[in-house]
Parts: structure tokens; C-alpha cells; sequence
């Protein structure tokens, strides 16, 4: 008999305004304000079995409002909060052009 592998499943969530509250380019990891909910709700999600990966864009840094190294820091203070919560991001996606660079990596395309 060949049977296959259970597939993995994956919940893709956006950052700002759904996982933490927007700050508008947000550029201090210390600002990092969990939304209401969202922790009970990734709780559930993690149970329900699904791996959580975050997919966000972050034209912020297009504008120079912040740099790739900044947002290496606020994702990795993220995943720490996350973590003292007992949850864990398996990956990290993002999108560092603007609105008008039309590029293949901002969502939703």
C-alpha cells in the first residue's frame, strides 16, 4: 500500500492589525503591542494543528522609515513575545517594496 504523507498545514497571517495592533511603520521593536485576541486566537489555530507563518508587507522601509536591520529586530522581539506564550512562527515573509514598486512579492500577488 502507498500512502502518503500527512501534508502540513499552514496558517498565513498578515502582522499589522491582525497579529499586533498597527502602529503605522511601526520601527521600534519595543512598541510591539499584541492585538486583542490574537494570541487566543493563534492558541487555536496551533492547536487546530496548523503551523503559523507570517506574511506582511513592509513599505516602511521603501520610504525609509525604517531599514531591513530594524525589521530583523522588531520579528525577532516578536517571535520572543510569541515564544513566552508558548507559540512559535515557522517562517517570516515579507514584502520590503511600496505600493507602486510592482513587484511579485506584495500581497496579496
Amino acid at each position: 500500500m502507498n500512502e502518503k504523507a500527512p501534508s502540513k498545514r499552514f496558517a498565513l497571517l498578515d502582522r499589522d492589525g491582525t497579529i499586533i495592533v498597527d502602529k503605522v511603520y511601526l520601527s521600534d521593536p519595543g512598541e510591539i503591542e499584541f492585538a486583542p485576541g490574537a494570541i487566543e486566537g493563534l492558541r487555536l489555530l496551533r492547536d487546530a494543528g496548523f503551523s503559523l507563518v507570517l506574511i506582511t508587507n513592509q513599505s516602511g522601509i521603501a520610504r525609509g522609515l525604517l531599514d531591513a536591520a530594524t525589521l530583523e529586530q522588531i520579528h525577532a522581539r516578536l517571535q520572543c513575545l510569541l515564544e513566552a506564550d508558548g507559540l512559535r512562527l515557522e517562517a517570516i515573509y515579507y514584502c520590503l517594496h511600496g505600493p507602486d514598486d510592482h513587484c511579485d512579492c506584495r500581497k496579496p500577488a
